[in-house]
C-alpha cells in the first residue's frame, strides 16, 4: 500500500511537537486528502513545488482514519506524542517561508474544499477534479477553483520636517486594542481595481492621506482566510491624518528608532517595517 505524507489542519491551524514545529504524519492515501503541489497534470506528470506525496487533511478525517487519536486537548500517532494544533499566526515566526508557504495553502486548501461540497449554481453534490484543483459538479459540471484574495499592506514613510529623522506611519487597528499592537495600513482590493489604486484608495480611507512613489516590496500568502498580501514601500504625500472610526483607534508617524509594538517576525508587515528601518534618511 502507498504511504504519503500529511499535513494535519484544524481552521487556521496545524498539528505540531511540543516545541510548536508543524509534523508530517505518515499514512494510507485518503479520498479526502488534498495534494499540496502546484500546477495542473499534463501527459501523466505536475509540475510539483512541493514533493509529489505531500498532502493535507482535516483533523476529523485524521481522526477518522485513526492517524491521530485525541486524549483532551493533545494528540499522538504512532511516532509522536502530546501534539497540539497551533495557530498559522503563531507559528509563522519559527518557519522558514517555503514551509510556511505550504502550510498557509494546505489551510486554504482544505478550507476551499469543506467550503464546496455544493455546486454554488445547481445545488449539486461536487466531486474533486482528477488532474487540477477544482471542485466539479456531478450534475452541470460546473467547476469551482481555489480563489484567492489579493490585499495590499503598505509602509508609508517620511522624513521629519524639523527633525529630519526617518518615521513610518502605524495604526493601532480596534482588533489589536487589547494587545496594543501597531500596525500598517491594509485592505482588500476591489473588483475592476488596479493594485496601485487600491494603495491609495485604503491610504485615503484609513488615515486620510495621500501617498507617492510607490514602490512594490514582497507578497505573501496569508490564509485568513484565503488572502494573498502584496506589500508596498510608499512616501508620505500630503494630509492630515484621520482615522476611519470604526477600523482604527490611532495612527501616527513613529521614529524609526522609537517603535511600538509591532507585528512579529514571518508576517509581511514586519518585513516591510524592517526595510523602512534600514532605509537610508
Amino acid at each position: 500500500m502507498n504511504h504519503v505524507e500529511y499535513l494535519i489542519i484544524d481552521k487556521d491551524s496545524v498539528l505540531c511537537d511540543e516545541e510548536g514545529l508543524p509534523i508530517m504524519v505518515q499514512g494510507a492515501m485518503l479520498d479526502e486528502a488534498v495534494s499540496l503541489g502546484f500546477g495542473e497534470v499534463h501527459n501523466g506528470h505536475a509540475s510539483q513545488l512541493t514533493p509529489s506525496n505531500t498532502f493535507a487533511i482535516s483533523k476529523d478525517v485524521a481522526i477518522k482514519a485513526n492517524l491521530i487519536h485525541a486524549y483532551g486537548n493533545k494528540y499522538d500517532t504512532s511516532t509522536h506524542k502530546s501534539l497540539a494544533f497551533l495557530g498559522y499566526r503563531s507559528a509563522v515566526n519559527a518557519l522558514d517561508d517555503s514551509l510556511a508557504y505550504t502550510i498557509s495553502r494546505a489551510i486554504q486548501l482544505i478550507l476551499w474544499q469543506n467550503d464546496h461540497q455544493f455546486c454554488s449554481r445547481c445545488g449539486g453534490r461536487t466531486h474533486r477534479h482528477q488532474s487540477e484543483h477544482a471542485m466539479m459538479c456531478q450534475r452541470c459540471r460546473h467547476r469551482a477553483y481555489p480563489r484567492v484574495q489579493p490585499c495590499i499592506i503598505t509602509a508609508i514613510t517620511r522624513i521629519h520636517p524639523t527633525t529630519a529623522k526617518r518615521q513610518i506611519l502605524l495604526a493601532l487597528h480596534h482588533r489589536h486594542g487589547d494587545t496594543g499592537m501597531y500596525g500598517l495600513i491594509a485592505g482588500f482590493v476591489e473588483a475592476g481595481e488596479s493594485i496601485e489604486s487600491a494603495v491609495h484608495r485604503e491610504v485615503m480611507e484609513e488615515v486620510g492621506l495621500s501617498v507617492s512613489n510607490l514602490r512594490y516590496h514582497s507578497s505573501q500568502p496569508w490564509p485568513y482566510p484565503t488572502n494573498l498580501m502584496l506589500g508596498f514601500i510608499a512616501d508620505y504625500a500630503g494630509g492630515e491624518i484621520h482615522p476611519q472610526a470604526d477600523e482604527i483607534n490611532e495612527a501616527r508617524f513613529f521614529d524609526v528608532d522609537d517603535l511600538p509594538l509591532t507585528p512579529k517576525a514571518g508576517t509581511i508587515a514586519h518585513t516591510l517595517i524592517q526595510s523602512v528601518i534600514h532605509l537610508p534618511t
